[in-house]
């Protein structure tokens, strides 16, 4: 069994500036498709590096993303921002953007795949980027780009219930984040829940029809591999790896996974969530 301690930032909505727009344009899945589009159109000519870069798409030059966050490739890595001694000035052609008829400039991927992290990475540190040309100048030339850019990248912000998952798309290998917000809570034999007083019941059923339990519901507070970590104000979370967390057997595939937040001690149905989180596991 395999779980994962971390802290979760919480950030709220897009902080992109009127030059970015996204497809979609909220509830960004960070596993799912995402494409950012550059208007050169709305860069500010009175600023001296928006002006030199509109000066460059009207010139007919190809767009760059260079990005840092929520992970900044090393040199040598196929996405890297830029190449040779001065990468400034030597954008990856990996990192090009797709020019579009209406002259607008797009980007797309997938954040988990591209940055190469887990949803939970991208929920904590958001994407951050700018738009540059090949050559953004610097070492002593004027920069030629666009201000940075951030795009925040939420968990679902939907009515839901104070014990849910996230990504909404999650295979056997991937990282998933379970979190109970406490300090939401409706039922009151569970509220005001002190903070070594959380665990998880977890449950794996596969596709044959069988399931595998980590501890029978009696038996969860016993176990401090069920404990969930204390963020603080009232926030429990958990994070695992299905496959490693529940250990599955080669010849066993998982069709879904179910979790129950629950106290320590559980005597009776009034010490566990009302509803249970079931997550259904993609195909690989």
């Amino acid at each position: 069994m395999k779980r994962i301690n971390t802290l979760l930032l919480l950030t709220l909505g897009l902080s992109a500036s009127a030059q970015i727009t996204t497809v979609p344009d909220e509830n960004i899945d960070p596993a799912d498709s995402l494409e950012i589009i550059f208007d050169p159109a709305a860069l500010d000519l009175a600023v001296g590096h928006q002006d030199l870069l509109k000066q460059a798409v009207d010139a007919g030059e190809d767009m760059y993303i260079w990005t840092w966050k929520p992970a900044t490739h090393p040199d040598g890595h196929p996405y890297v921002n830029g190449t040779g001694s001065a990468p400034w000035k030597n954008s990856n052609e990996a990192m090009k953007m797709t020019k579009n008829s209406d002259g607008t400039f797009s980007w797309k991927i997938v954040p988990t795949l591209f940055y190469e992290v887990d949803a939970t990475t991208v929920y904590a540190e958001d994407i951050h980027f700018l738009v540059k040309a090949k050559d953004g100048g610097g070492y002593g030339d004027p920069d030629v780009k666009t201000d940075d850019q951030s795009i925040a990248i939420d968990p679902p912000a939907t009515d839901r219930n104070a014990f849910y998952h996230f990504p909404a798309k999650v295979m056997a290998d991937d990282v998933l984040t379970l979190r109970y917000e406490n300090w939401r809570e409706e039922k009151s034999s569970m509220q005001n829940l002190a903070s070594d007083d959380c665990y998880m019941y977890a449950k794996v059923i596969f596709t044959d029809g069988t399931f595998a339990q980590i501890e029978n519901t009696f038996n969860v507070g016993t176990n401090p591999d069920l404990q969930m970590d204390y963020l603080e104000d009232g926030n429990f979370q958990m994070r695992l790896i299905p496959q490693e967390f529940f250990n599955i057997p080669a010849n066993k595939t998982i069709d879904y996974l179910e979790f129950i937040a629950m106290r320590k001690v559980f005597a009776t149905g009034a010490d566990r969530v009302t509803e249970a989180v079931n997550v259904q596991i993609e195909c690989q």
